[in-house]
């Protein structure tokens, strides 16, 4: 899916036959950095920074000329942020969804 035509927003694999993309913003910085904890810390900023430009608009080509990177690597590095994403994501829903059914109905006394 092209970053550019999304509104801002991060295409997510939800996993779900029903809904299969579900469009979320930008996460903050400190979820992004947990997120991709295993990368070197100029390796998230590079990370960010590509999913940031391909947001805002530019394009692979252009984010490549301006990091001195090939247009595959931004796609590679575009598609591991997505696939990090929609597994946090998934699971947030996944958590999400056995709080909702735990909840108890409250009993009114009539």
């Amino acid at each position: 899916m092209n970053l550019r035509l999304t509104g801002g927003k991060i295409p997510i694999d939800t996993g779900n036959d029903r809904h299969p993309i579900m469009l979320v913003d930008m996460p903050d910085r400190e979820l992004f950095d947990s997120l991709f904890k295993y990368l070197r810390p100029d390796g998230k900023d590079k990370y960010w920074d590509i999913l940031s430009e391909r947001l805002s608009g530019k394009t692979m080509k252009e984010v490549a000329s301006t990091r001195g990177v090939t247009k595959e690597r931004v796609r590679q590095i575009e598609a591991k942020i997505l696939r990090v994403l929609s597994v946090h994501y998934r699971e947030v829903i996944a958590s999400e969804t056995v709080m909702l059914e735990t909840v108890q109905p409250l009993k009114h006394d009539h």
